[in-house]
């Protein structure tokens, strides 16, 4: 009878080494889906918002491309308004003052314009 016992015991060893060994591996693959999950779930998140980065650079920029076209047109205007205005009316000296200021101020923006325009599109490409 003490064979059979130390059967028994050997085999409820042997067992509760099996389903040690099963749980661990059971441990190691929920482990495994939870990070392969986790990975998928962040790289997904971070593609998304570099795609919206991009589209709404994208906005901004052609939204200035626009801006500096008025501007580079209403400069124009002015310059053309400026040339009218120098050969009609000679003595106005405070006209011409201004319509100088409104054209280096119109100036100053288009070149701010510029500046950004030229910062949003390095943007996207910093990222490659």
């Amino acid at each position: 009878m003490s064979e059979n016992k130390m059967s028994n015991c050997k085999r409820k060893k042997t067992r509760n080494v099996l389903i040690n060994i099963l749980i661990f591996m059971i441990s190691v693959g929920a482990w495994g889906g939870i990070v392969y999950y986790g990975y998928g779930y962040a790289k997904n998140y971070i593609d998304t918002s570099i795609n919206n980065v991009r589209q709404e650079n994208a906005m901004n920029i052609q939204g200035l491309s626009d801006q500096v076209k008025l501007l580079s047109n209403e400069i124009k205007e002015l310059s053309n308004s400026l040339d009218d205005t120098d050969s009609t009316i000679s003595n106005t000296t405070d006209i011409q003052n201004k319509i100088d200021n409104r054209l280096e101020e119109l100036d100053d923006r288009l070149k701010e314009l510029q500046k950004s325009l030229d910062i949003l599109k390095e943007a996207p490409n910093a990222e490659n």
